[in-house]
C-alpha cells in the first residue's frame, strides 16, 4: 500500500510538472523580443526599473504618465517588487539584465500558478481535479494571451494570488485555527498589494453568507412546501463558516486600510 501511494504520488508529481513544462513552452515564442511587448508591460517593467535603480525606494510621482503634469504613481507595488525579487534571484546565479528578467517574469509566474491552482482543484474534488484545473486554469487561450514572455502586466500574478487566496481561505475555513487564519489574512492582503481590486475573493465569499439564507429559503419553498426559514437551523450551519470568514475579512480590512491598501468597501 505505502508503494502504491509513493507511485501513485510521483505520478501526480510528473504529471504537474508535465502541465508547468507546456505553461512555460507555451509562452516562450516571444522571449527574443528586443524588449517588453505592449504598453501596460512596459509601464511596470518601467516603474520596476525606476524602484531598482533608486535604492528599493518608490517614487512618489510619475512624471512621464500623463506629460507634462505627470501623476502619482499607484499604492499596490506588489508586482514591481516581485520582479526586482525574480531580478535578484536569477542574477545571483547568472548575469542578466532586468529586462530580460522582465519579459521572462510572467512565464515564471504563471509556472507557479498552476501550484495553487492545483492544489484548490484537489480541495474542491481530488487529485484529478487538482491536475485539470492546473492545466485548464493556466493553458487557456485567454490567459496565454496576457502572460506570453515579455508581456509583464499584472495578468499573470492576478490569476496566481486568486488562487492562492481562494485556496487560503476555503483551508481556514475548514481547520479553523489562527495559523491558518493568519495565512488567509496574509494571502489576501499580499493580492491587494499587487493588484487594488484583490478584494474581490473575500467579496465574493462575503456575498455566500445573504446567498446561503436565499438558497435555504427556496430550498424549504420546493422541498417541504413552506415559506417559514428555520433561522436556528440555518445559523447552526453557517456558523462554523461564517465566524473564520467574518475574522479574516474584519482583520484584512483593518490592517489594509492601515496600510493605506483600500477596503473592500473601496471597490463599491
Amino acid at each position: 500500500m505505502e508503494l502504491n501511494k509513493i507511485m501513485s504520488n510521483s505520478v501526480n508529481l510528473l504529471l504537474l510538472a508535465g502541465i508547468i513544462y507546456l505553461s512555460v513552452s507555451t509562452r516562450l515564442s516571444t522571449l527574443a523580443s528586443p524588449t517588453v511587448l505592449d504598453y501596460d508591460p512596459f509601464y511596470f517593467y518601467r516603474h520596476s526599473l525606476e524602484i531598482l535603480e533608486n535604492n528599493m525606494v518608490p517614487y512618489k510621482w510619475d512624471l512621464l504618465s500623463f506629460y507634462p503634469p505627470g501623476r502619482p504613481f499607484e499604492r499596490f507595488l506588489g508586482w514591481e517588487y516581485t520582479m526586482i525579487a525574480i531580478f535578484k534571484i536569477i542574477s545571483f546565479f547568472v548575469r542578466t539584465t532586468f529586462v530580460e528578467v522582465a519579459k521572462l517574469a510572467p512565464v515564471i509566474i504563471v509556472a507557479l500558478a498552476t501550484i495553487p491552482a492545483f492544489f484548490l482543484g484537489r480541495f474542491l474534488s481530488n487529485k484529478w481535479g487538482g491536475l485539470a484545473t492546473a492545466l485548464f486554469a493556466t493553458l487557456t487561450p485567454t490567459l496565454i494571451g496576457v502572460s506570453m514572455a515579455g508581456y509583464c502586466d499584472t495578468d499573470a500574478i492576478v490569476v496566481f494570488y486568486f488562487f492562492l487566496s481562494v485556496y487560503s481561505i476555503l483551508l481556514a475555513l475548514k481547520k479553523r485555527s489562527i495559523p491558518f487564519y493568519i495565512f488567509a489574512i496574509l494571502v489576501n492582503l499580499a493580492f491587494v498589494y499587487n493588484w487594488g481590486a484583490g478584494w474581490l475573493p473575500l467579496m465574493l465569499f462575503i456575498a455566500l453568507i445573504p446567498g446561503m439564507f436565499v438558497f435555504r429559503l427556496l430550498e424549504d419553498i420546493v422541498y417541504q412546501r413552506k415559506l417559514k426559514l428555520d433561522l436556528r437551523k440555518v445559523w447552526d450551519e453557517m456558523k462554523p463558516l461564517l465566524i473564520p470568514l467574518l475574522i479574516i475579512s474584519l482583520v484584512t480590512n483593518v490592517i489594509g486600510y492601515l496600510l493605506g491598501l483600500g477596503d473592500c468597501y473601496s471597490l463599491l
